[in-house]
């Protein structure tokens, strides 16, 4: 049966249309390409008003995913993540109204398992027989993990950067890992040559494959869901090339759209000062964002420098402003910080870039851009599990099996 609802794919910028296939970047103008929707047909097929929809994870929104037929779906589950108020943390920031929107919960541990369970559903309806992504970590181990769940065959193209635990359960799923002695966007640039050249499904977490972002959206229907209806005032997300927080955005404008909602997030992209295209466009006040030069952060999972598709930071600069929201960058230092703090508060382990918006929440407080009355949503969009941050970690000295050695050890902690 055919459930799928969706109109034509048209590129953002020329306004070209397309039918849905193998598509990527525009072949026109080679602008960013969106999915859309015939929204009334989606109206009288499901009333969203009456939020929530029955049963759990991402899939449930099927009528709004670019999928034909269900029967091509390779899931593991993902989606119906948490939605924790935050009272310890918001309490330390001043924030009344702060929650966290827990996506380490995801089955490998990352957003990334809402947009790769559509792009590996996509290619096996397309029938294409190998996946490709460039990755620093976890879009490469969730590819890995979906393409193993299908039987497709999966290439992971990862920056030299890239950490070993990264690669590990990449290795362990049975995809091939080619290693490219250069950046995130060396990387970009051979997954992209070689998709082309081979024909395979080119998964890379940024723009260049229109169906992914379709699983980002899925983010805001289920805030939108656990808040009873609710939209927050403002939403921060970690932010590389920024298709989670352009995806979740499209989620928002959607449920309005449809009748769910009678207002809109002011959406926040947070990056890392040593690696930050897009907020320095957004501070420059200008509409064009160019790529970045030398790396100087340790927060790789959102250190990307943009080269040779800086028109992707361009679109997302675009949805943030579209939003009434700002681009805000982090210290290294900042971030670290917040990865104890929000361990320390919430008991959620984040990796540097999952708690990089706690950071930016912090931050925008401070700077008065956020009212401590405000309803402020931190997307932790990964787990901490798969990057040891030992330079942050002291190893207690250890002590004897004794009674008395206990009560001094525990008088020096303040036990």
């Amino acid at each position: 049966m055919n459930h799928m609802f969706v109109e034509f794919i048209e590129c953002t910028k020329c306004g070209e249309k397309y039918k849905s296939g193998l598509n990527y970047n525009c072949t026109k103008c080679g602008s960013i390409l969106d999915i859309k929707y015939d929204y009334e047909k989606i109206r009288d097929r499901i009333d969203m008003r009456r939020l929530p929809i029955s049963g759990s994870g991402v899939w449930r929104y099927k009528e709004l995913l670019p999928i034909e037929n269900p029967s091509n779906i390779v899931s593991l589950n993902e989606g119906s993540t948490p939605l924790y108020k935050a009272e310890r943390l918001g309490e330390a920031f001043g924030l009344r109204n702060l929650y966290v929107k827990d996506e380490t919960r995801n089955p490998t541990g990352s957003f990334k398992d809402r947009p790769i369970t559509v792009a590996v559903s996509k290619a096996r309806e397309l029938g294409v027989g190998t996946v490709a992504s460039s990755s620093s970590g976890n879009a490469g181990g969730s590819l890995a993990a979906y393409a193993a769940k299908a039987g497709l065959n999966c290439i992971i193209f990862a920056p030299s950067s890239t950490l070993d635990s990264k690669l590990i359960p990449i290795a362990l799923y049975g995809s091939r890992i080619v290693i490219v002695d250069g950046t995130v966007s060396d990387a970009f640039y051979l997954a992209k040559k070689a998709s082309e050249e081979h024909g395979w499904f080119n998964a890379t977490s940024t723009f260049v494959n229109p169906y992914q972002l379709e699983g980002d959206k899925t983010v805001a229907y289920e805030m939108v869901e656990q808040t009873g209806g609710e939209v927050p005032d403002w939403v921060f997300i970690p932010i590389g090339a920024g298709p989670l927080l352009v995806g979740c955005w499209k989620g928002f404008k959607e449920l309005n759209l449809l009748g769910c909602t009678t207002k809109l997030a002011h959406m926040v992209g947070i990056q890392a000062e040593g690696c930050a295209p897009i907020v320095k466009a957004f501070r420059e006040n200008t509409d064009k964002v160019d790529s970045w030069g030398k790396l100087t952060t340790i927060v790789y999972a959102i250190a990307d420098p943009l080269v040779g598709y800086s028109q992707d930071g361009t679109y997302t600069l675009r949805n943030i402003r579209e939003s009434g929201g700002v681009a805000e960058a982090c210290s290294d230092k900042e971030i670290l910080d917040s990865v104890k703090l929000l361990a320390n508060k919430e008991g959620i382990f984040a990796e540097p870039a999952g708690a990089a918006v706690v950071a930016g929440a912090k931050k925008l407080l401070d700077e008065g851009k956020v009212g401590s009355d405000e309803n402020v949503v931190c997307v932790v969009t990964g787990t901490g599990l798969k990057q040891m941050i030992s330079e942050r970690f002291e190893r207690p000295k250890p002590i004897r099996p004794d009674s008395k050695e206990l009560e001094r050890f525990l008088e020096k902690t303040g036990l």
